[in-house]
C-alpha cells in the first residue's frame, strides 16, 4: 500500500477532545478539534461528515480509515473504534494507532518526545520517542506506571526532552523545573488531535487491516475486570 497516493481519514477520542482529519497524498488538507462536553457517540459521526464536506471527499474516496487505540478514556476508545469499524462496512482497510504515538507525530523539533496522560492521581501513561527526521520512533514502550517512574527515565535521558500532554506542565513544574533540557510543548500541541493519528497511521501503514483485526490498547484492566479480580480474591 503506497502511502504517498493514499486519501485517510483518522479520529481521535481517546480523550476529552473529538477530532477527525483528513490527509491526502500525505498533506493535512482539513482537521476539526474541538473540546466538548456532550459524549463521543453524538458528534464524532457529525464531524466526520462535516470535515469531509469541507475538502469535498467522499467516504467512497476515502482510502484507509484510522483511529487512536488506546491509551486513554474507555469509552471514549470503543466509540472511536466502532466508529472507525461502521465507517469500513464499504470494505475499506483501517489500522488503530498508539494515542500516545500520534501525540509524539504532533509534536516538531529535534530530540526525546515524552507523551504523557493522566490514567489516575499519581498514575499517567506514558512512552519514549525519539525525533528522527519527520518520524517519531519509539524507544521505550507504552506503559502505564507511576509518576517517580517517569521521572527516573526522563532523568535518564542525554540531550533535549520534550514533554506533550495533558499533564506535562505540572510534571515539568513538579519534577523537572531545575532541568534546562527538558520542556514542555505550547499548550496547543497538548490537546489529543487526528492529525497526530494520521501521521501514526501513514508511518505504520503496513499494519493496516480489516475492520475485525482493530481493537483497543487500554494497558490497565478496565472497571469491569477489576471488579472481576477483586471478587475472586
Amino acid at each position: 500500500m503506497n502511502s504517498e497516493k493514499l486519501t485517510l481519514l483518522g479520529i481521535d477520542t481517546s480523550g476529552r477532545s473529538a477530532s477527525c482529519a483528513v490527509f491526502r497524498e500525505g498533506t493535512l488538507i482539513a482537521e476539526r478539534t474541538f473540546l466538548t462536553d456532550r459524549t463521543h457517540s453524538e458528534v464524532i459521526l457529525p464531524t466526520v461528515t462535516s470535515t469531509l464536506e469541507d475538502c469535498k471527499i467522499s467516504l467512497g474516496e476515502v482510502d484507509i480509515y484510522a483511529c487512536a487505540a488506546g491509551p486513554g478514556s474507555y469509552t471514549g476508545l470503543r466509540i472511536g473504534i466502532a466508529a472507525i469499524k461502521g465507517l469500513c462496512a464499504l470494505g475499506k482497510p483501517c489500522i488503530g494507532v498508539s494515542t500516545l504515538e500520534a501525540m509524539a507525530c504532533n509534536v516538531s523539533g529535534d530530540g526525546y518526545i515524552i507523551p504523557v496522560i493522566n490514567a489516575r492521581p499519581g498514575v499517567i501513561y506514558f512512552g519514549g520517542y525519539k525525533s528522527i527526521g519527520e518520524s517519531a520512533v519509539n524507544v521505550r514502550a507504552d506503559a502505564v506506571g507511576e509518576e517517580e517512574e517517569l521521572c527516573e527515565y526522563v532523568k535518564s535521558l542525554s540531550g533535549r526532552v520534550i514533554l506533550s500532554g495533558d499533564c506535562a506542565k505540572r510534571l515539568k513544574e513538579e519534577y523537572f523545573s531545575d532541568c534546562g533540557n527538558i520542556e514542555t510543548t505550547l499548550i496547543n500541541s497538548r490537546v489529543l488531535s487526528a492529525a497526530g493519528v494520521c501521521r501514526a497511521a501513514l508511518a505504520n501503514i503496513s499494519e493496516a487491516g480489516t475492520a475485525d483485526s482493530l481493537g483497543a490498547r487500554y494497558l490497565q484492566n478496565t472497571m469491569a475486570e477489576k471488579l472481576r479480580s477483586d471478587k475472586k480474591k
